[in-house]
């Protein structure tokens, strides 16, 4: 998805080839995931991260508060307002073909000020499904969760979402709504190709505002992108060619064909990307299409984690099964509804909205009847005593992995997981609702959210990751520009040989005895060197 987006801004605002951006955007990828594995896609995805939120910031302030044609939230209500009027003249010079003009269809009272919006309902729930999805079976996510400390994962991911959602929602109220009230002529081909924010950065910053956007994207897709390259590097490395057709292999195999697999999907990825371009994919269609493809794996994947009777069988006919009739109920929505099947009525919200929902509760229902009638009965303990390709020193302390610990761990994620969710999916809509459309001073308290989510969501992204790591970022530049870490490290060598003579005095007679004979040695060597 953001491979095509990604593609589509490079191209407007650079002119640059999308086939060739296609390919380009990935390579860049490969060459340092290939170089740095899991550990450089961490490090690049904070680093892109800080270059996100900071360039995120900065359109906010600039769109309510630092531009000179919007610059605060009464202006943009007032804009807005105009936009939707019924009394606008909606054809040129006004505004021109495909252009948003007038009311706004299914929105209260045409405005784009209410969150009382049919179309956006629909949306929502859509999003909702399709995000299960993409979430549960991206195995970015899983290889994160591994990689991490357990006492951090579940705090992490938690933080991790809030702080995400700063940025569809702040670039959401700051460019989106801003090209709105700027009335910039954005067609409904545009924006569903991921255009709108590049139109409304160049209205307000000029070639500013496109490198700013550009970089944006940039840092967003890379960081993605070599996610991914590592998510099915591990799937096709451990889970197909060690346990199916090298169980005995070696570190050097494994990675020699992890490699592989990410030079080989970094291409593909190239590929797709532009065979998608050619057939005018865009990336409003592919967000949400998506789930139709993959939302019948998200119940049996969670069952297989959480429930001991869950069927292995009956998760892959769920998953297949549930794609299937999700993919019937799309077609034949758009073509009950449309008379047609084609890009345009299968990317509309009545047919993603069915596909997505048969395809992620008939998955759970197929596998869920599966494992009532033949329970596995899985036996817990065997996650306890899955193999290391190369066993090697653990840096976590024994603490970690106590039991108590975890179920603290899952009590936790139990209480804030349920909580937020009422809030953000339920409470927080509600209360949206009942202000109908938004007066000049609620539309100002939304502004002054989205401006302290986004600012307070980039400070601690930034500034948590560096306080948690100091110690070790500090021991690296000791080690980078001194000589004192070797010295304590000779030093505490020292201390522990004379330890051991101490308490053996054996040893040490031992040692001088053979510190005398290299003395000698030393000596007659050069006598030895003479040539009558």
């Amino acid at each position: 998805m953001l491979l095509l987006g990604g593609t589509a801004v490079v191209n407007a605002l650079t002119g640059v080839n999308i086939y060739a951006a296609s390919f380009l955007i990935p390579l860049g990828v490969i060459v340092y995931t290939l170089a740095g594995g899991l550990k450089a896609t961490f490090l690049a995805s904070y680093i892109h991260s800080v270059i996100v939120h900071v360039v995120l910031v900065v359109f906010v302030y600039l769109v309510y508060a630092a531009s000179s044609e919007l610059g605060s939230p009464s202006i943009i209500y007032d804009r807005l307002l105009e936009v939707a009027s019924k009394s606008r003249v909606c054809q040129e010079p006004v505004s021109h073909d495909g252009q948003s003009c007038g009311p706004v269809s299914g929105n209260y009272k045409g405005s784009y000020l209410t969150m009382l919006s049919s179309g956006g309902f629909v949306f929502g729930i859509t999003n909702i499904a399709m995000n299960f999805g993409t979430v549960f079976v991206d195995n970015g996510y899983w290889v994160s969760a591994i990689a991490a400390r357990p006492s951090s994962t579940h705090k992490g991911y938690l933080l991790g979402g809030l702080i995400w959602f700063a940025v569809p929602f702040s670039l959401a109220t700051s460019l989106g709504l801003g090209a709105l009230a700027l009335d910039l002529p954005i067609t409904a081909s545009e924006a569903s190709h991921g255009l709108v924010p590049a139109a409304t950065a160049i209205a307000l910053m000029g070639k500013g505002g496109s490198i700013l956007l550009l970089t944006m994207l940039f840092m967003a897709v890379t960081s993605a992108g070599s996610s991914e390259l590592i998510a099915v590097s591990s799937l096709c490395t451990y889970d197909i060619y060690r346990t199916y057709i090298n169980p005995d292999a070696t570190g050097k195999q494994i990675l020699r064909v992890s490699r592989g697999v990410i030079f080989g999907f970094g291409c593909f990825m190239g590929l797709l990307a532009a065979i998608l371009n050619k057939a005018g994919v865009s990336l409003g269609w592919m967000y949400l299409a998506t789930g139709v493809f993959i939302n019948s794996a998200v119940l049996p994947l969670a069952f297989m984690l959480l429930w001991r009777k869950a069927n292995a069988i009956g998760a892959i006919l769920g998953a297949t099964i549930g794609c299937v009739l999700g993919i019937i109920t799309w077609l034949s929505v758009a073509s009950v509804e449309y008379g047609r099947v084609d890009l345009y009525t299968t990317g509309r919200n009545a047919p993603t909205l069915a596909g997505n929902l048969v395809s992620i509760i008939s998955g759970g229902t197929i596998h869920a009847v599966c494992s009532f009638l033949w329970p596995q009965n899985y036996d817990w303990d065997t996650t306890k005593k899955i193999t290391m390709v190369e066993k090697e020193k653990s840096e976590l302390s024994v603490g970690e992995f106590k039991e108590e610990k975890l179920i603290r761990a899952k009590a936790w994620i139990v209480k804030w997981g349920i909580g937020l969710t009422i809030v953000f999916v339920i409470l927080w809509p509600l209360l949206s609702l009942a202000a109908g459309r938004f007066s000049k001073g609620y539309f100002t308290f939304w502004a002054i959210i989205t401006i302290a989510w986004g600012t307070i969501g980039s400070v601690v992204i930034i500034i948590w990751p560096v306080t948690e790591s100091w110690k070790t970022i500090q021991s690296v530049l000791i080690g980078m520009f001194t000589n004192d870490r070797l010295m304590e490290t000779i030093e505490e060598l020292n201390s522990k040989l004379h330890t051991i003579m101490l308490a053996t005095p054996e040893a040490e007679r031992v040692y001088l005895m053979e510190k005398e004979k290299a003395k000698k040695k030393d000596q007659s060597e050069p006598d030895d060197l003479i040539v009558p």
